[in-house]
């Protein structure tokens, strides 16, 4: 099973669903859009994902304020699924597809796989509030969509967690929670307001996998240009850390673009590698 055999799946699985049908239910889902398929790919391959995905001891933990994960990107043979899963989203044919589902024009993938990779997160693991990094490694292209994969048997789990959380009204008010069931593929809408963000997992025996990729393309989802770093918030009642958070992230901002300007270079690195 290569990441062709996998795309043509992901392809076959988008049609059963009727690809209108995605569309409206993208485009209507919250003033973040988002859309969630379910079943994504038949069982047998999604449970092996799930057997073969990393222990956390072979991943990088990222461990701060802003987030507690582990992520990874490079795979041995025994995990070889996994890496051809991964890239299978970086396929020509998905690309062109989900730029037809979310109607976003010329939608680019990543296949340095800039910030994507796969994620591990098991008690205490959390990612707070944020908004994700406005560009591509160069600031060329802006990021425009997030694609989450979970294949994660058995979670969530009952004693709660681990959901993708998404704030179409800001942190003060309503969020929208998302489950990250076993073999759902989330895309969401990633741009200068799409707040989100994870849950504290609080389970001790069940982890939170996924397999995540991002698309980019040329033009502004606002029509306007802007740049940020990713830019971190507390969660609602974080008041000191999220100040601390907000200032964090205005001032790496300032930073990179300084010297990107002086310099033409970016200073962005990818955790993963």
């Amino acid at each position: 099973m290569n990441r062709n055999d996998i795309s043509q799946l992901i392809l076959q699985r988008f049609n059963e669903n009727g690809i209108d049908i995605l569309k409206k239910k993208y485009l209507q889902s919250s003033s973040i859009n988002y859309l969630v398929i379910d079943n994504l790919l038949p069982n047998e391959i999604a449970s092996k994902l799930s057997v073969d995905f990393p222990e956390e001891k072979e991943l990088t933990h990222l461990n701060g304020p802003q987030e507690n994960k582990y992520v990874g990107i490079h795979f041995p043979e025994k995990q070889k699924l996994i890496e051809e899963c991964l890239y299978a989203f970086q396929e020509e044919n998905i690309v062109q597809k989900i730029g037809e589902i979310t109607n976003i024009k010329n939608l680019i993938g990543d296949p340095e796989l800039y910030a994507g990779g796969i994620s591990s997160m098991s008690k205490g693991c959390f990612l707070n509030p944020h908004i994700d990094n406005s560009h591509d490694r160069n600031l060329e292209n802006y990021r425009r969509l997030n694609l989450l994969y979970y294949v994660n048997k058995d979670f969530p789990p009952k004693s709660g967690g681990g959901e993708l959380v998404l704030y179409p009204d800001g942190i003060r008010n309503k969020e929208l929670k998302i489950k990250c069931d076993f073999n759902r593929l989330v895309i969401m809408r990633t741009d200068n307001q799409s707040l989100h963000g994870v849950k504290k997992i609080l389970s001790i025996s069940k982890r939170r996998k996924c397999i995540s990729n991002y698309y980019f393309s040329n033009n502004s989802p606002s029509y306007k240009k802007y740049y940020h770093s990713t830019s971190f918030r507390g969660f609602k009642g974080e008041i000191i850390k999220g100040t601390y958070l907000r200032l964090n992230a205005v001032s790496r901002t300032y930073v990179k673009k300084l010297i990107h300007k002086l310099t033409g270079k970016s200073i962005s690195t990818n955790y993963h590698k």
